[in-house]
């Protein structure tokens, strides 16, 4: 799936534009004007589209304009005072986009779908279940909810970072300004003593002797590299999370990440009365993985052929045994949205506890390896001035 970038207008002659997501701009064009629209352009965007807005404020935002429908103000009046009432940002921006797209004829849904930059993914696909009940403002609340949740824990991870991060900074500084500083003068002062510099000074030597005399190379090159990592990252190119998800502790979290966010839009939907398939289908456009989305539509074609869903998830190997032996548990008692609840509750403490487990060691880990690299250097300088001194080690 790609994002296509599209301008034009609509049949009420208003002008419109955003984003779309298809598999072939052919494919874009045909939905885009399926919806009514006359295009302009439709251009393939070259990489993935990262979100512009600050979630916090993107959290404030939906519980304003839930609280705005509640009232009973209508939607484009709605959408209208909260693009005013917000500072002049991206959000405001993307946010008075969305009123002239729902005032052109669109739906909040499809507006949405149409700020990738500025709306997740899900909030769009739960938006959509309140304009089919009609009841918009419940379906910015479940948006908002899950929003918090992401919130929660992107902080709780941050702020266990933060001190790990902290020592990494300070250790890296320590031995830039050994080698820069301290090591050649060491290493002149022992030469000039006569004595004989070991295997390990030598190599710090040559080290220090090739970050002072190509200082402006590597540091040029630290720079060059940091802004072309962050231009990978921007086109969704950058495999280090790729690979880093075949360690074993992070596949287990975000195992456990997957079943609380299915489970959880699970069981909000089945609660308001929507239909499994539809509620299997939904769920997984909120999920971020598209392979997960792919494996989770062919569990709701199996299903709508007559087969369980505890069977169906099953055959795609589809989260953890005991998950699909709770929904399968579930669906035999006729109590699935309880049992959706119940696996929510279990793997999203499941999920705290894992992150904290995992913090927990890396700390001692980077002291122990920051503390070797420096250990090791003030060891081999020590052994330097004893040899010098001609004092037994």
């Amino acid at each position: 799936m790609k994002y296509f970038h599209y301008k034009g207008q609509r049949q009420n002659g208003l002008p419109v534009k955003g984003w779309v997501l298809a598999p072939s701009r052919q494919e874009a064009i045909d939905d885009l004007q399926k919806k009514g629209m006359q295009l302009y352009t439709v251009q393939e965007n070259k990489g993935a589209i990262t979100l512009a807005v600050p979630p916090s404020e993107l959290l404030s935002a939906f519980y304003e304009l839930a609280s705005l429908r509640n009232s009973g103000m209508p939607l484009d009046q709605s959408l209208g005072m909260l693009s005013e009432s917000i500072e002049k940002s991206r959000l405001q921006t993307a946010w008075k986009e969305m009123t002239g797209m729902v005032r052109s004829g669109m739906s909040l849904s499809d507006a949405m779908l149409s700020l990738p930059d500025a709306f997740p993914r899900y909030s769009a696909h739960l938006i959509r279940i309140g304009e089919a009940n009609g009841d918009t403002a419940s379906a910015l609340t479940m948006a908002a909810e899950r929003l918090n949740e992401e919130i929660k824990l992107r902080n709780e991870v941050r702020t266990a970072l933060t001190y790990p991060f902290f020592l990494i900074f300070v250790s890296v500084a320590v031995l830039i300004f050994l080698f820069l500083t301290v090591i050649p003068k060491f290493g002149g002062m022992v030469k000039e003593m006569g004595g004989d510099a070991s295997w390990s000074l030598q190599i710090m030597m040559g080290i220090s002797s090739g970050m002072l005399e190509y200082l402006w190379i590597w540091s040029s090159a630290l720079v060059v590299g940091g802004f072309y990592l962050n231009h990978l990252r921007k086109q969704g190119r950058l495999q280090i999370w790729k690979y880093a998800q075949k360690l074993s502790f992070i596949k287990q979290l975000i195992e456990a990440w997957e079943a609380v966010q299915f489970c959880g839009s699970m069981q909000r939907l089945l609660q308001q009365g929507v239909k499994l398939l539809e509620a299997i289908s939904l769920s997984a456009e909120t999920l971020p993985r598209e392979e997960l989305r792919n494996r989770l539509q062919q569990v709701r074609k199996s299903v709508q052929q007559g087969e369980s869903l505890g069977a169906a998830l099953k055959e795609q190997s589809l989260f953890t045994p005991l998950v699909v032996r709770m929904i399968t548990t579930g669906e035999a008692a006729a109590n699935l949205p309880d049992t959706m609840k119940e696996i929510t509750r279990l793997y999203q403490r499941n999920l705290e506890e894992g992150i904290k487990r995992a913090l927990s060691l890396l700390e001692p880990a980077v002291i122990f390896f920051m503390g070797i690299i420096v250990g090791g250097i003030m060891v081999s300088l020590m052994s330097a001035i004893m040899s010098v001194n001609d004092l037994p080690i």
